[in-house]
């Protein structure tokens, strides 16, 4: 199984995802004990959000933020983006049409199958709200 199956999987997993690579809820909100909650939104073309966000001076801060985009038909998902408001980062695997950052796109790709592993493992974040 390569990197971008371990996403899909993962994504499953935490019931984010059916079998088919659809995000059940257009929202989620997953928490655990003593952690920053976690949010999961259904953006456009197969793309989710995945975040953390504290708070800094009043605005919500990303830490991180990822865009995760979803190819149901191979039953794998990949990062596309990665934001840290703390650490004033942004980062784009596709920067613009025809192009990409192989470096980058198997950077964030290890650290997003990573983290959901962490959280699903190590941090156990439980769904506690949805939105349709």
């Amino acid at each position: 199984m390569n990197v971008h199956e371990r996403i899909f999987k993962r994504l499953q997993t935490l019931g984010i995802i059916d079998e088919t690579g659809v995000m059940k809820a257009s929202y989620m909100r997953f928490e655990s004990s003593g952690l920053m909650d976690l949010h999961v939104d259904n953006l456009l073309n197969d793309t989710i959000s995945v975040a953390h966000n504290g708070k800094q001076n009043g605005d919500v801060m990303c830490d991180p933020d990822m865009q995760v985009q979803i190819h149901p038909e191979t039953k794998s998902a990949e990062a596309m983006t990665f934001q840290n408001d703390y650490l004033g980062i942004f980062q784009e695997v596709y920067p613009e049409p025809g192009k990409y950052r192989p470096k980058l796109k198997k950077d964030l790709n290890d650290f997003l199958a990573d983290w959901l592993k962490t959280i699903i493992e190590v941090q156990q974040y439980k769904l506690i709200e949805q939105e349709e």
